[in-house]
């Protein structure tokens, strides 16, 4: 599913704040030096680099092909509560269990036919746009800012298109979650910290959180449900660590209370993608 730039357009309260948003696209894009982006390191605070570049990966893979018997039996064979992607929080928890949990049920031999409820939930939430939520950044933006976002997602993937145009990503447009997943994995690899933490407040926490949430509580199979909520919760996580380690604490407007970090579980949506009727 990749929805088309002339789409309908989102409206409602954040449509000013984007408006704003579009005026300091300079101000959020990556620090150049000779048309390349310059590398920064600082601290890490605890967190490890290489292993959350790894879990990132991992879930941009999820995102991006639908489940084969050969990513299934990967998955049974390094269960994601003991990988990069195990979380000391609540929600990651829960979730990398319920993932554990499809896996370790299927049959003992991983056949297309047994993957086929996943591989019509995959569909429905990156094909054919049935539950609403598209897996596209634009989709999630007021028309005239997705000239702006295009832009400057194309200036942070500047250097990194080898590996980001790697199968299945090459399939995918630069704007898809996945996409956007494995250029801040890349980031982390390059030790671009305070890059990393500009891009996620700058594209996807923007809006990966809405479209994780829609795709958890709308989907029909308990594992996307799971891969959604890690992904909100890896990212939220990251967003915490690094923001402290770089001095970078997270923009006025995104909250720092219970309420900011639990509020898209709730089922309650404040932004509409072009997906909605």
């Amino acid at each position: 599913m990749r929805p088309g730039p002339g789409t309908l357009a989102r409206s409602g309260p954040t449509a000013g704040r984007n408006s704003v948003e579009s005026t300091v696209l300079e101000a959020l894009s990556p620090p150049r030096q000779g048309g390349v982006p310059v590398t920064n390191r600082t601290g890490t605070g605890g967190l490890d680099p290489g292993a959350t570049a790894e879990g990132l990966r991992l879930l941009a893979h999820l995102h991006a092909e639908e489940p084969t018997p050969a990513l299934l039996e990967a998955l049974r064979n390094a269960p994601v509560a003991r990988g990069p992607l195990a979380l000391d929080r609540d929600d990651a928890l829960q979730a990398a269990a319920l993932v554990d949990e499809v896996v370790s049920d299927l049959p003992d031999r991983i056949t297309r036919r047994s993957l086929a409820p996943l591989a019509a939930d995959f569909a429905a939430i990156h094909r054919s746009g049935e539950l609403r939520a598209c897996p596209t950044e634009g989709s999630w933006l007021d028309e005239e800012l997705r000239a702006d976002a295009a832009a400057s997602l194309a200036c942070w993937r500047s250097g990194l298109e080898a590996e980001l145009r790697r199968s299945p990503l090459d399939r995918l447009p630069d704007d898809h979650v996945a996409a956007e997943l494995a250029l801040l994995a890349a980031l982390l690899d390059r030790g671009r910290m305070i890059d990393a933490v500009r891009f996620l407040d700058r594209h996807p926490l923007r809006w990966v959180p809405d479209f994780c949430s829609r795709v958890a509580t709308r989907c029909r199979e308990p594992f996307f449900a799971g891969i959604a909520i890690l992904t909100n919760a890896l990212l939220d996580d990251l967003r915490d660590r690094l923001g402290e380690a770089c001095g970078l604490p997270r923009p006025a407007e995104d909250g720092t209370d219970v309420r900011r970090r639990r509020r898209w579980t709730e089922g309650r949506f404040p932004r509409a993608c072009t997906c909605d009727p």
